[in-house]
């Protein structure tokens, strides 16, 4: 069983690899192959590849065939919607899950966001919407989060927001349903009796998997602990659900049901508690898991089939694959069943022998720990290669964190938290003392979360690995995968030492790396030498809250290893410019700030730009070339416009500068022709003089502007007219990020145009 597990995985994840979904021709093909090797025994594993292929691909053509008619987007439209998750309320905006009812022609899961909302949506709850619907798509960039796979995986066919206006009501004829109003009830019976803190937080998303109160800030020092799995129901909830009842009812039965197999009907009774738990949870990955685990369990025991750890695991992993094939690639899923093959895989292969201390329960308490001790460090070493490929994080803490936490979380908050979700009505008193114990327990492990968070060192962010590094990342594993006595052993902790330490090569020594990321209707590049790292401009803030710094450019940087800047150049304080900077001085050190205009709220050293400043970093030369007068210029006109010099080859990087400082440039001879060339303002009519065009005639003209942008940039004879300027003109919209390598011998070499290197089946 294992083994055909295994390899429907495997057929199933190959598809990651395709660009495209294959057609529906070879599917049926595939199908009829797959069918054909079950009738051979030697083939019958080339069978269950080529199965999970097919259903994974099926499955995948029927999500995208569900996205919204590119002839709605963009409109607005009226629509029957019922709430299916607790509204995230982040201060700007109302963000929430919905499924249109009783209409054809929209997606059947739809994301929304309400800004300025005039009411207050609930879970369940059906609404009537004006919204504005667009296809999902998200930025495109190396070491940032790709949100169009995450609207895939969750089968999320369109994204918009409500319109406020007075067709926005709620429909009563539609009821709640009853697992809605259950959890709805313990949420607000969580904000009567308890304080509004991140405890409570927690303990709505222990009790019912409501997680809408835990903020950004909290989910990162869960992060940064290796403690995020008990902030969610996972699979060691359910368990200790299940584990709880069976103990619960045993004791009961036992006093009134003498003459029945007491041990047969608690463990029907721990499969119930087991199944309404992850029921009232929203049916998560892990607690599915968790769930069919416990199911499969006390069936085998009620039939008196004794089964083994994994085929216990290949049945549950068969059977979510086959009920739900795009939950395999949910994080949640790769993580929960490795998590519990590591520690079955633990428990077989390390024998821990006592200390030699007479038996006493010293001696056990001893043992105890040093077994616990050596699961968490397991567990660590055994799910960095997961972490480290999913997150870009390795949390060195976690074992320490987790040793202190766990016991709390498993005998005092779980069972308090839903003993107190249980005794409701006339035992509310009993049931909301039990909540405020629990609510203790889990302030006292967000002290420990607290401190261990503040620790130096204690979490490590991983530079994403390249080529044949990736090999190293795997070997941290071999800890988990190998006896105590074995020699080699060790190779796993200098293989953990090597991924944390690890840094991707720099650009040699007279190049220049040039990275163009995608922000949407906005600007952000990255500058790396050899040697030095330097940003001109940090993208956009969202009405939502966020901003290009946090989305898209610490990612990047990250990604790259870098965790200081030498430079960050400003150049002007519009919002598409400048939105990112705070979030980035945040997360990343850096040296000096150049501004073309005064940023305000912000507290590090600011020096104005000013044309003549001139500095080389290994080999290379910037000269900022404008503004002359800094107190001259405004708005987009008071720009920094850089130009870089490496050797014959040059590149200019311009901001939002329109006609009358292009011509002042061309005219006084600042500029040149040059190789690469950032088109002025997004492409708008204001800039892209023909004066300036003809000057710099670039090989390559870069814009950087937002898919279907409401201003239409860059504009169509913009566009053109740089192309008969002789340019090659690239798009952020269409490409993604554009990278490029400009060496002193060597020359201009594209290195990627991320949204098609990078390109999956569901882009």
């Amino acid at each position: 069983m294992t083994r055909y597990c295994l390899s429907v995985l495997a057929g199933a994840y190959s598809l990651q690899f395709c660009s495209e979904l294959p057609g529906p021709i070879l599917l049926l093909m595939l199908a009829g192959v797959s069918l054909g090797t079950f009738l051979i025994p030697k083939l019958k594993l080339v069978g269950a590849f080529v199965a999970g292929f097919v259903i994974f691909a099926l499955t995948s053509g029927l999500v995208i065939d569900d996205r919204l008619h590119p002839g709605i987007a963009g409109t607005t439209v009226i629509v029957d919607a019922r709430i299916t998750e607790f509204p995230n309320d982040n201060g700007a905006s109302l963000t929430f899950p919905v499924e249109p009812v009783g209409q054809n022609g929209l997606p059947g899961h739809i994301r929304l966001s309400w800004f300025d909302a005039t009411a207050q949506p609930a879970l369940g709850e059906t609404w009537q919407l004006e919204v504005r619907l667009r296809r999902p798509r998200g930025f495109s960039n190396p070491g940032g989060f790709d949100y169009e796979g995450w609207l895939f995986r969750k089968g999320i066919g369109a994204t918009g927001y409500v319109v406020n206006g007075p067709r926005n009501f709620r429909r009563n004829d539609w009821p709640v349903d009853r697992v809605s109003r259950l959890r709805q009830r313990f949420v607000a019976r969580i904000e009567d009796v308890l304080p509004d803190d991140d405890a409570s937080a927690v303990l709505m998303a222990v009790g019912v998997g409501a997680r809408h109160r835990i903020t950004r800030d909290q989910w990162r020092r869960y992060a940064e602990t290796g403690t995020s799995h008990l902030m969610a129901i996972s699979g060691l909830h359910i368990g200790l659900a299940a584990g709880g009842m069976y103990v619960l009812g045993w004791a009961v039965l036992s006093i009134f049901c003498r003459r029945v197999n007491i041990k047969d009907r608690a463990a029907i009774i721990a499969a119930a508690a087991a199944y309404a738990y992850a029921e009232v949870s929203g049916f998560a990955v892990p607690a599915r898991r968790a769930l069919l685990m416990t199911i499969i369990f006390v069936l085998a025991g009620l039939f008196r089939r004794p089964i083994s750890p994994a085929r216990l695991l290949a049945i549950c992993c068969l059977a979510i694959f086959l009920s739900d094939p795009l939950a395999i690639l949910a994080p949640g899923f790769k993580l929960s069943f490795a998590a519990v093959a590591i520690l079955f895989w633990h428990m077989r292969v390390t024998q821990i022998p006592a200390y030699a201390l007479g038996g006493s329960r010293p001696s056990a308490m001893l043992n105890g720990m040093r077994r616990l001790s050596s699961t968490q460090m397991t567990l660590l070493l055994g799910l960095m290669p997961l972490t480290v490929l999913l997150f870009d994080r390795v949390a060195i803490v976690a074992p320490v964190v987790n040793l202190l936490a766990l016991p709390i979380f498993n005998f005092i908050t779980v069972p308090a938290c839903l003993l107190g979700m249980t005794l409701d009505g006339p035992f509310q008193a009993a049931g909301n003392l039990l909540l405020s114990i629990a609510h203790r327990s889990v302030a006292v492990v967000l002290w420990i979360v607290g401190r261990a968070s503040d620790v130096s060192y204690g979490s490590f962010d991983i530079a994403r690995p390249e080529g044949m590094f990736v090999v190293t990342v795997f070997l941290p594993a071999l800890w988990m995968l190998t006896p105590p006595a074995w020699p080699g052993r060790r190779l796993a902790l200098i293989a953990a030492v090597a991924v944390i330490l690890y840094r991707p090569p720099p650009p040699p020594n007279e190049c220049v790396d040039l990275h163009v990321l995608d922000v949407g209707q906005g600007l952000s590049l990255v500058m790396q030498t050899h040697g030095h790292t330097a940003v001109f401009d940090a993208g956009p803030s969202f009405r939502g809250g966020s901003d290009t710094g946090k989305l898209v450019l610490v990612p990047f940087l990250k990604s790259k290893g870098i965790s200081m800047l030498d430079m960050l150049i400003v150049s002007h304080a519009d919002q598409d410019h400048a939105g990112g900077v705070r979030s980035l001085s945040e997360e990343i050190r850096m040296q000096r700030l150049l501004a073309g205009e005064t940023l305000d709220d912000f507290d590090l050293p600011q020096i104005r730009c000013r044309a003549g400043s001139r500095w080389e970093w290994d080999g290379i030369e910037f000269l900022l070339v404008h503004p002359t007068d800094a107190d001259r210029w405004h708005g987009n006109n008071a720009s920094c416009v850089l130009e870089i010099r490496i050797a014959r080859h040059t590149i200019v990087l311009t901001g939002d500068i329109e006609s009358p400082v292009e011509t002042l440039l061309a005219q006084s001879g600042a500029l040149s022709p040059a190789d690469i060339v950032l088109i002025p303002h997004h492409g708008s009519r204001t800039s892209s003089s023909q004066l300036f065009v003809s000057t710099v005639r670039p090989r390559v003209a870069i814009v950087s502007a937002g898919y279907r942008n409401r201003w239409g940039f860059p504009k169509e004879d913009i566009v053109q007219a740089w192309r008969n300027a002789g340019a090659e003109v690239l798009n952020t919209a269409d490409s993604g990020a554009i990278s490029y390598r400009i060496c002193r011998d060597s020359g201009m070499r594209r290195l990627a145009l991320h949204r098609q290197q990078a390109r999956k089946y569901w882009h």
